[in-house]
């Protein structure tokens, strides 16, 4: 990893969906190309793990399996990347947050409960260094297959943050995490700097939440943090 110049913040996580790209939900825009998303709204399931009734990874089956079926057909990862690309829209600060975190040292992640193939695109794009999304699974064929590996799941980020935490040598109470809705509450309470960029979505009740109104004010936080003697 680089050499750290910031005293203060050492690792800088981000969300995907509603931060660093504008749309709430990478799942929701493959469900409404592949029309999908009146079965999953329908069937809750968002809910229903919320409630503990099923594990995310049963959820990931749920949804991709409705993507299939309605399909009625092979979808192949260039399918699925080249829908997602077509329908999302990065965020024009995102470039400029992260080139500034990297001028300081700091390490920059996604860590997101989005589609993998997105997130790894969106990190190569904005020069992150490393992502953490969950996985879609595809057959020897270059089909989807129900299911998927679960690497983030929504209500325990923090897991993924002690993991990034253990390979930087960095501590969590110099971590900064940007997130945008009670999704993030998880990854809010390990970290140092939690950070929640307000959109649709309140901000949680939690003591020393930083609270933004554009991706853009990040630059300046981090200038204050890391220049502050």
């Amino acid at each position: 990893m680089r050499g750290r110049s910031c005293g203060r913040v050492g690792v800088l996580a981000f969300d995907m969906d509603g931060v660093l790209i504008v749309e709430k939900s990478s799942w929701s825009v493959l469900h409404e190309y592949f029309g999908s998303k009146a079965i999953v709204d329908e069937a809750g399931d968002a809910h229903r793990f919320e409630r503990g009734e099923i594990t995310y990874s049963e959820w990931m089956r749920r949804d991709t399996e409705a993507m299939v079926r309605v399909a009625g057909r092979c979808i192949t990862r260039d399918e699925i990347l080249n829908a997602l690309l077509g329908r999302v829209t990065i965020r024009d600060s995102a470039r400029r947050v992260v080139e500034l975190a990297r001028g300081y040292g700091i390490v920059t992640a996604v860590v997101s409960g989005g589609v993998h193939v997105l997130a790894e695109y969106v990190a190569r794009e904005l020069g992150i260094d490393m992502a953490f999304a969950n996985k879609l699974t595809f057959d020897r064929n270059g089909c989807l297959v129900p299911g998927g590996e679960e690497v983030v799941n929504p209500l325990r980020k923090g897991d993924v943050l002690r993991r990034i935490s253990k390979v930087t040598g960095v501590p969590l109470s110099e971590f900064m995490y940007v997130g945008d809705s009670a999704w993030d509450v998880s990854a809010f309470r390990y970290v140092g700097y939690p950070v929640f960029l307000k959109g649709s979505d309140d901000p949680p009740d939690l003591d020393g939440l930083i609270v933004i109104n554009d991706l853009s004010e990040l630059s300046t936080l981090l200038k204050e943090l890391c220049e502050e003697r």
